[in-house]
């Protein structure tokens, strides 16, 4: 059984313990812990993230970067739609051999029909009973292989928990 860590958007780093101010760049980076079974998420400046590396344990699903705000403000569409293009095509880069994990591809999936409906990402048609979707990304000319899942409304809940409202 996979546990999942639920915290809202950090105000301090979770590397440090040093509070944001206001407008610092807060990158978050989404982890599974291989050995405990466990999704986790944490917060840092985007300075730190350069010389950041996980445990042994952990390995990198994806990550996002927002302007850190003392207010408790809703991000915009715009932003939205900024930072899960960006945790999308993240999902991709960090790949390093671990696109089977159950949780990859579920957020493969969600983001990409998501990105689609928000018109970021163009959907290619495939023959019925493929296991992947090409999705092709307009800005960078690129194209994406996106396993086919059906997600259950409780996978879609608690990845939400971890992810906050970046799912568009």
């Amino acid at each position: 059984m996979v546990h999942w860590q639920i915290k809202d958007f950090g105000r301090q780093s979770s590397i440090t313990g040093r509070g944001f101010e206001e407008g610092a760049k807060v990158v978050s980076i989404l982890l599974k812990d291989m050995v405990e079974n466990e999704l986790l998420r944490i917060d840092m400046l985007e300075s730190e993230f350069e010389d950041w590396q996980p445990d042994g344990s952990a390995v990198i699903l994806g990550r996002w970067s927002r302007l850190f705000s003392v207010e408790e403000k809703v991000l915009s569409k715009e932003e939205r739609k900024d930072s899960a293009e960006s945790f999308f095509i993240s999902l991709y880069e960090a790949d390093t051999g671990f696109a089977s994990v159950e949780e990859v591809r579920l957020l493969r999936y969600l983001f990409a029909i998501s990105l689609e409906r928000n018109r970021i990402l163009r959907s290619i048609p495939i023959n019925s009973g493929a296991s992947e979707q090409t999705f092709f990304h307009l800005k960078t000319k690129r194209n994406f292989e996106v396993p086919i899942e059906i997600p259950s409304r409780d996978a879609v809940s608690k990845i939400e928990s971890i992810i906050g409202d970046l799912l568009l």
